[in-house]
């Protein structure tokens, strides 16, 4: 029998509990997946433009600025199983009951249910990253980091292929009644397979964090101030820019190149196959290339393929336009989520232990927040009919922005010499 190649040895030999936590978030991404896909989609059928899409996608994000910070004061040092334990709830909870009062007209509650998605959310995402360093021994951590940003993808996948079967099928008659295989069934099916995501976290163990934290939960030593800032600012810069085009990349489709759910969801499954592989790979791509070529050469390379595929925009009559947006989208979204587990394991590294829940909490206030944002600016772009291309131009000039934030990161990580021991001050 062939032996693995040794990169793919090393996630098998990860601990039994990391596999859990990881099948756990996979679950979870399935909502995620199939909101990112079919989300906007599913509103725009029910009669909403893109400024009203904007403006009720935009209330995800308002819980999850505001609580952020405060959650993550409070996680430093603390067991995390309780916290995903009710987010794991909430989450696809919240998600039903959103679907259900979209459709019914009740938009109060629409709203009322996108603020506690993002709180749910919230509390996923602040002890995801703490969790899996937790379960993971110290020279796994690449991989286990990895394959936790691979449950997106592999998510997506599924999500993708499920969306495409269901609507290219169209109907099933049922006992008399023609039940409709539509973006809201496909939605309704990911969002009840990911309530089972609790089942997975309640059998994890709840390890205690190996720097306890000490004193009041709302004091930060005045010397991780500058350390914090400075961790905080590239992902600022990328959020920003995501927020402005990438949460409406299934508009852009749909609105120039007439590209339908169907189809989109194909394409999508098609680029998260890459995504999937590209994320496994990068823990050997960061051994043989370093933190440079894994973070800024594909993240360089990604912004390039943005800007093509917002400039097809200009040429949307020509037959080349649509299949090279396609590729542009294929390709770009690998080599963008290529980057994610190392510049996760570079911020983690750079802030040392005592600092990784309250950095994960200031990441998810900066995504939420410029999200909030970028989405309340596309909504005012979009009514004042400015293009697409031109939102895409400025999420490329933060992308690159942000990457040269990363530089920086780096350039203090190397000039410790030893990326396995955390940065507990900076110069």
């Amino acid at each position: 029998m062939a032996r693995l190649p040794a990169w793919l040895e090393n996630y098998r030999k990860l601990p039994r509990y990391v596999l859990l936590f990881i099948a756990g978030q996979f679950l979870i991404n399935l909502i995620n997946s199939a909101q990112f896909l079919l989300l906007n989609l599913f509103l725009k059928n029910q009669g909403m433009d893109d400024p009203a899409i904007a403006a009720l996608s935009s209330q995800r994000f308002v819980a999850t600025f505001f609580l952020a910070v405060p959650a993550g004061l409070w996680l430093r040092g603390r067991p995390l199983r309780k916290p995903m334990l009710i987010g794991a709830i909430l989450f696809p909870l919240t998600a039903l009951v959103a679907l259900e009062s979209v459709r019914l007209g009740m938009m109060t509650t629409a709203s009322a249910c996108f603020l506690s998605m993002g709180f749910a959310g919230l509390l996923i995402n602040i002890a995801s990253l703490p969790m899996v360093l937790r379960l993971a021994p110290p020279k796994q951590s690449s991989e286990a980091l990895s394959l936790l940003f691979a449950t997106w993808a592999a998510a997506s996948i599924c999500g993708g292929l499920l969306s495409s079967v269901l609507q290219t099928i169209g109907s099933i008659p049922l006992a008399g009644v023609t039940i409709l295989l539509d973006e809201h069934a496909t939605l309704l099916i990911l969002t009840l397979v990911g309530s089972c995501a609790p089942f997975l976290f309640a059998r994890l163990p709840d390890p205690a964090p190996h720097a306890p934290h000490a004193g009041h939960w709302l004091h930060v030593r005045r010397d991780d101030l500058p350390l914090l800032g400075r961790a905080l600012l590239p992902t600022l810069c990328i959020a920003t820019g995501a927020g402005l085009s990438i949460q409406f990349l299934n508009l852009f489709f749909s609105s120039v190149h007439h590209l339908g759910s169907a189809a989109y969801s194909a394409f999508g499954s098609i680029s998260a196959v890459l995504v999937l592989f590209a994320g496994l790979i990068v823990p050997e791509v960061k051994r043989r290339i370093g933190w440079r070529g894994a973070i800024l050469g594909v993240q360089s390379v990604a912004v390039l393929l943005l800007v093509g595929m917002g400039l097809t925009e200009l040429w949307k009559s020509m037959p080349w336009a649509l299949p090279v947006a396609v590729i542009c989208f294929i390709l770009r979204q690998p080599l963008m989520n290529m980057a994610g587990p190392s510049t996760s394991e570079l911020t983690m590294t750079y802030v040392g232990e005592r600092n990784r829940e309250l950095v994960s909490a200031c990441n998810g206030a900066i995504w939420s927040g410029a999200w909030w944002l970028a989405a309340r600016t596309f909504e005012l772009l979009r009514a004042n009919h400015l293009p697409y291309w031109q939102v895409f131009l400025a999420t490329a000039a933060l992308y690159l922005v942000g990457t040269f934030f990363y530089l920086r990161l780096i350039r203090s990580v190397e000039q410790r010499g030893d990326s396995e021991t955390p940065i507990e001050s900076a110069a």
